[in-house]
């Protein structure tokens, strides 16, 4: 039919018809806002976990996966629309630490837990939210693996009003995640105050999290890990009845013996706060 209709105009009328619908298209997909990344598809555990890993996870509900000295590929990172993102931001480096935990939860036992007493929202808006709430991981508790028991992991954690300025600001949690940055100072129980830089993509299924420390970060006197020498991943992945969420860190710094153990202890407790922590906040 196109055919039929071009050939009754002029060849000059058919390149101008044709460069405008070529205008048109691009301007369509100029303004569209569902890029192809951020247009995700519906996920079953089955698509995006390692099939080695998958009755495990199923069963058990949680993975925890520590690196020995030069394994530095990422075994639990799942095959989602994050995932290659993931898989680059990483650390510089031979040798190192690398720990990395994979989790499953249903939804209906967040809403279970819930201590809100309202209407529990477990949407992935929701979610986003969360991870925004910044200012609430304050308090935020971990245990202990050397005596058991439960400690406060941050006695003070805020936005700041940017990389330069330490100025405490409100959470932004208004709107997509998409493509925000915040700057967060978070005073750690073992390592002392730390300003971390936090990227955060959002798509319909799926939140993602970067974080880089842009200080130093200690264990007392000894410095454990140099500034912008500590990355970690969080992808929260909606599949259905469940959420799936992998969080990952590491720090590019050659291991010493005598405080290794402790590097991986303290990263693993950070971690799987972060995990407890989210949890409770529906």
């Amino acid at each position: 039919m196109a055919q039929q209709f071009l050939k009754h105009i002029a060849p000059a009328h058919v390149y101008v018809y044709m460069r405008d619908i070529c205008i048109a298209c691009t301007f369509l997909l100029l303004l569209c806002p569902c890029t192809a990344e951020k247009k995700a598809a519906s996920y079953t555990l089955e698509d995006i976990v390692a099939p080695q890993y998958y009755e495990q996870l199923v069963t058990q509900r949680r993975i925890v996966c520590v690196h020995e000295a030069l394994q530095n590929e990422l075994e639990l990172v799942p095959k989602s629309l994050y995932a290659e993102r993931a898989h680059k931001n990483r650390v510089a480096h031979t040798d190192g630490y690398i720990i990395e935990c994979l989790y499953l939860v249903d939804k209906s036992e967040l809403v279970k837990n819930s201590t809100t007493g309202e209407t529990v929202d477990t949407s992935i808006d929701a979610v986003s939210q969360i991870v925004r709430s910044i200012s609430k991981m304050e308090g935020m508790t971990y245990v202990s693996p050397a005596t058991g028991t439960t400690r406060i992991l941050y006695k003070r954690t805020y936005v700041m009003a940017d990389m330069h300025d330490s100025t405490p600001v409100p959470d932004k949690t208004a709107g997509s995640a998409d493509g925000i940055v915040l700057y967060v100072y978070q005073h750690d129980r073992l390592l002392g105050g730390c300003t971390y830089q936090i990227n955060y993509y959002q798509s319909d299924t799926e939140i993602y999290m970067t974080f880089l420390n842009l200080t130093k970060m200690s264990f007392g006197i000894i410095k454990a890990v140099d500034e912008k020498q500590f990355r970690a991943n969080m992808i929260i992945i909606d599949c259905g009845k469940q959420y799936l969420i992998y969080v990952g860190g590491e720090a590019g710094r050659k291991r010493i013996p005598l405080i290794s153990n402790g590097i991986n202890d303290a990263f693993y407790c950070r971690l799987n706060a972060l995990y407890a922590w989210f949890i409770k906040q529906f």
